[in-house]
């Protein structure tokens, strides 16, 4: 074999196990929502450094997960007491048949659900901006996806 036809093989033989391992837009093997949306972010008076919180909100679709059963979206929101980056936050999920899961969690996206459908699993906003400052800032974000880490 020549060594362009050795160095195909090897390509391909790379490729192939690439192509089959990125199923593309699909939630992970626990679940949780395939696809986001932008997460808004206003100032809003609240207990964060200058008496400042941000409230932010995002809606959920695609979700699919055993933890879920029969669900298939829903809406995020949470308020964050701004600069107050150890405080704990309290978060709500409201999912599409009408039922509600609290959450806690802080600036890495993790939210520890406490109490609704879920409850003792966590679940994960995912970001298309890795920088964490939407937990500091009031900007907009966009999220593309959550899945469940426990």
């Amino acid at each position: 074999m020549s060594v362009r036809g050795t160095v195909l093989v090897a390509a391909l033989a790379c490729a192939v196990p690439l192509v089959v391992a990125a199923p593309g837009h699909s939630a992970p093997a626990a679940g949780g929502c395939a696809d986001g949306g932008v997460m808004t972010g206003r100032m809003i008076p609240g207990t964060g450094s200058a008496g400042q919180s941000i409230q932010r909100e995002v809606t959920l679709r695609d979700c699919l997960s055993p933890f879920l059963p029969g669900i298939r979206g829903g809406q995020f929101s949470v308020t964050i007491p701004w600069n107050a980056t150890t405080v704990p936050t309290a978060a709500r999920f409201t999912w599409s048949d009408g039922s509600i899961s609290t959450a806690t969690g802080f600036g890495n996206g993790v939210w520890r659900i406490t109490a609704g459908p879920a409850t003792g699993h966590a679940i994960q906003l995912d970001v298309a901006d890795t920088w964490n400052g939407w937990y500091l800032s009031s900007a907009d974000v966009t999220v593309t996806g959550a899945q469940f880490v426990s």
